[in-house]
């Protein structure tokens, strides 16, 4: 066969051996060229990653690794902090809330239920418009012919304090009386007082609101089905005047007041008083306002600026339940500012007084409301008290500024006699005897106390009382002797009035 040269070359197809030697060779440069092209794309990503590694100095870098919050441990995290909020509070609360009354009285110190066992409550009035209070009142001693002392604490104490000195007073043969003033001790801390008036469209939706507090959703329910409007829009007819107890609000010369009420209903005058602290201005009032039923007065430390219990520790609120609940607290706190002898149940007595209900807020008001600049010089050259003997004990070992507070005193006093003590700014609980001993000493350096008792005419309508009850009986033993002639030996007195108020046979005992 001859080869054609006319320039078409011929293909010659390929053998089956052949192609399966050229697809295999085809492939296997496939994968090479896809194998190294993939290495090369990985060393370019391995390369970025190494230089995205590497901050500005060239050091490598750490990386951080994302990974997926975990919800479980978040809401688990949440509802331990509340509930560890929520237990904080509630004990926080228990602690510095009082309790009900039963519950204070069960939870009174011993020595402190002992003392207020063996006094008892009188009714005062600390304004003329104002409601009657209770104070508490404990008296020892003998009553008849006996000289009478009248203990006044201080700001934040009570006459719990003056129990030793009391009791040996009254193995003296001297009659001691030491009330709690308004607002402190075992006496009211509230009083009944009328709430503010609203005027105007606040003052009557205040007014229905206060109805139906009192009178039930379902009264206005039939009040809308009834006139077919809701109560508010009713006719404003009248003014609601409600009452509720607030805390105390007085001043000294309230509270001098009210230790004069106490000193009436007792029918203690004349008495020799003892002012102890702060108490001096309340008692230096009553004593201004009526010299002739003061014997005598005695200054135990008294100064009315300088309180010895630190009252702006009741100002803070929650700090007072804290201090006044902690047993370690109170002594601290007592032996640091009043008595460095004051055991740990005096403390936690006084501590209890002080976190009785509404016990904190009356004192910061009633400390508020004091005359801090009260005048010591002016009072002294009063003509009602420039015949009052007077004499004051004071502490010598506590500190030398309040030392020095006690000659400044002594000097606008010059008449008075200055005696120094060995005890503290409550020398009553620090040393009874020394305290005792020079308040009955001063008391046998002055003539004995002459009492007067006038019989005072009984009132108009009591008399006529008397007069009608006698007349009945009188009546009625008439009668008695017509049965009895008559045969008849039933008796059947008549009761009359007497008895019908307690003032006969069958009355009160």
């Amino acid at each position: 066969m001859e080869d054609n040269y006319s320039g078409i070359t011929e293909i010659q197809p390929l053998s089956p051996q052949k192609k399966q030697e050229d697809d295999t060779n085809t492939r296997q440069e496939f994968e090479s060229a896809s194998g190294e092209g993939l290495r090369n794309r990985k060393h370019a990503a391995t390369s970025d990653e190494s230089d995205s590694n590497l901050n500005v100095n060239g050091n490598p870098t750490i990386k951080k690794v994302e990974s997926t919050p975990n919800v479980f441990f978040f809401w688990a995290f949440f509802v331990g902090i509340i509930s560890i909020v929520t237990l904080a509070f509630v004990i926080f609360s228990s602690l510095i809330r009082p309790g009900d009354e039963k519950t204070e009285f069960l939870s009174m110190p011993p020595d402190l239920r002992s003392h207020y066992s063996k006094g008892k409550m009188i009714k005062v009035q600390i304004g003329y418009e104002r409601n009657y209070i209770q104070m508490f009142v404990r008296d020892e001693g003998p009553r008849d012919h006996a000289e009478t002392v009248v203990l006044v604490h201080g700001f934040g104490g009570s006459s719990y304090s003056f129990r030793n000195v009391m009791s040996m007073l009254a193995s003296r043969g001297i009659r001691a009386v030491a009330p709690d003033l308004p607002g402190f001790g075992f006496s009211d801390k509230t009083s009944l007082q009328n709430d503010r008036e609203w005027s105007g469209f606040i003052g009557r939706v205040r007014d229905v609101y206060l109805e139906i507090k009192e009178k039930g959703l379902f009264w206005a329910f039939d009040q809308l089905i009834e006139t077919g409007e809701m109560p508010y829009q009713l006719p404003y007819k009248k003014t609601r005047v409600t009452q509720s107890y607030q805390v105390m609000q007085c001043g000294a010369e309230e509270l001098g007041r009210s230790l004069g009420q106490v000193i009436e209903s007792l029918a203690l005058g004349p008495v020799h008083l003892v002012l102890h602290d702060t108490g001096f201005e309340s008692g230096a009032i009553w004593a201004a306002s009526n010299p002739l039923l003061v014997r005598s007065v005695t200054l135990i430390d008294a100064t009315p600026h300088r309180p010895s219990v630190p009252l702006w520790i009741l100002k803070v609120p929650g700090l007072s339940g804290v201090v006044t609940h902690l047993s370690f607290l109170q002594l601290g706190l007592f032996k640091i500012c009043c008595s460095r002898a004051i055991d740990s149940s005096a403390a936690e007595a006084h501590g209890f007084l002080l976190r009785t209900k509404n016990a904190a807020k009356a004192i910061v008001e009633i400390t508020n409301r004091a005359n801090f600049s009260f005048d010591f010089e002016a009072w002294a050259n009063a003509d009602q008290i420039k015949e009052v003997p007077i004499k004051i004990l004071w502490a010598n070992e506590w500190s030398k500024d309040w030392l020095r507070e006690g000659h400044l005193i002594s000097e606008r006093l010059p008449r008075a006699e200055f005696v120094s003590h060995s005890g503290g700014r409550w020398p009553q609980e620090d040393v009874p005897e020394e305290i005792t001993e020079a308040i009955a000493k001063f008391i046998s350096t002055l003539p004995p106390t002459v009492r007067t008792i006038t019989e005072e005419p009984l009132p108009e309508h009591i008399q006529r009382m008397f007069d009608e009850a006698s007349h009945d009986d009188h009546h009625s033993h008439h009668n008695h002797q017509h049965d009895h002639h008559d045969g008849d030996h039933g008796h059947s007195h008549g009761s009359g009035y007497m008895d019908g108020y307690g003032l006969g046979h069958g009355g009160w005992h």
